[in-house]
């Protein structure tokens, strides 16, 4: 296997070139190939109007085919929606639209608000598992379980602490409980591999401006067939329903709308085809370097930044390390006797740009990060200790 050259991948993105850039995990930068693809398509809209429009949504529909074999299911069974807090709201009416209110979801008490603000607005009871020393051991989760529960709720990596969920494990007390398995997937896709059946994952939506690095362009929204079935969408538009025999649009008035039986019920109207292009782009640069190569590439620099961290002794790392399968890029620390945040202040007019999230600092690093950065990240901190 051929070595792979990180720093030329590296040079791709323009921000390494100023930055040390450790907040992939609110929204990665985009590489050479992503802008020049996006530019050039909003260049045939304004030269051509939607002249392309019809080869554009050829293309978007591939990049949705491409998503659902990543994630072991069928074509049929991948759109791509707004948001994950979209996707959740539509999948919370479709529950209560079928179990009433006399029912509850289990999830975690770390969880990013697109996991519970959409269910919870609706009226139904979440259940919060909290965490054993930032981790949540299967018991945990089977603790919260009773009567009334009809599903667990939970993102495949907690935004927070980097936590890294074992999800074929949760699927699989999901199925013997009998209840259904949503998974937020936005801070682990595509880094981190996703097999729906073997993981027994009934819905799942991955907000893709994180780790896609292409920028705001959405979520993808999975639904299993049998999911389907049972909850078929509350919300329908025009691209949503079947179309007369004799049009490609639902002009029919006064009748009754037939959903397709596809994921395509959900799709509701027309979306920014220009930056599905992008994520394309995006897709096709990553798969060229390797999705296991770039997963690797990710842990080394989170277990690398965690070691250096390590020694200095002001620093507390919080997120759970011991487990490797446990483990992705997000890395949140705190400092012992300082404040979080006027650090974050302080290496951001040093061009290390980390955030706050859970009043801690958070870290997230990515494939086009280097040790020089890690360093950075180190000297900063202790930079700050010092002032």
């Amino acid at each position: 296997m051929a070595r792979i050259n990180w720093e030329k991948i590296r040079s791709k993105f323009a921000v390494t070139r100023e930055l040390a850039y450790f907040q992939s995990a609110g929204m990665s930068p985009i590489p050479r190939v992503v802008y020049k693809t996006l530019r050039e398509s909003y260049k045939k809209i304004y030269q051509y109007g939607d002249m392309n429009w019809p080869a554009d949504l050829e293309e978007s529909k591939q990049l949705g085919h491409r998503l659902g074999t990543m994630l072991g299911a069928s074509p049929e069974d991948v759109i791509f929606m707004p948001n994950t807090s979209m996707a959740f709201s539509v999948v919370g009416l479709s529950l209560k639209n079928t179990w009433g209110q006399n029912f509850n979801l289990v999830t975690m008490a770390d969880e990013f608000p697109a996991s519970n603000v959409p269910f919870e607005y609706q009226g139904i009871r979440m259940k919060y598992v909290q965490p054993l020393e930032k981790r949540y051991p299967l018991e945990l989760i089977a603790g919260q379980i009773d009567e009334n529960t009809r599903g667990i709720v939970c993102s495949f990596v907690q935004y927070g602490t980097g936590y890294r969920h074992q999800l074929q494990a949760i699927g699989k007390l999901a199925r013997e409980k009998g209840l259904l398995f949503i998974v937020n997937a936005t801070q682990g896709f595509p880094i981190f591999p996703i097999d729906v059946k073997g993981m027994h994952i009934d819905v799942l939506s991955a907000s893709l401006h994180k780790w896609g690095c292409a920028a705001h362009v959405g979520a993808m929204f999975y639904t299993s067939e049998n999911y389907r079935r049972r909850f078929p969408a509350p919300l329908a538009g025009w691209l949503s329903v079947m179309p007369p025999p004799d049009d490609f649009i639902p002009t029919q008035k006064g009748e009754v709308f037939n959903p397709f039986s596809s994921a395509m019920q959900f799709n509701s109207g027309t979306i920014n085809l220009q930056s599905l292009l992008g994520l394309k782009a995006s897709f096709e640069f990553m798969e060229k370097t390797g999705w296991q190569n770039i997963r690797q590439r990710v842990l080394l620099l989170a277990s690398e930044t965690i070691r250096l961290l390590k020694q200095i002794p002001q620093v507390e790392i919080l997120s759970p390390h011991e487990y490797p399968e446990e483990q992705s890029g997000i890395i949140s620390i705190n400092l012992k006797d300082h404040d979080n945040q006027q650090c974050v202040e302080f290496l951001e007019a040093r061009k290390v740009i980390t955030t706050i999230r859970q009043k801690n600092i958070r870290i997230a690093c990515n494939f086009f990060n280097n040790l020089q950065d890690i360093i950075r990240l180190k000297e900063g901190i202790e930079a700050f200790l010092k002032k």
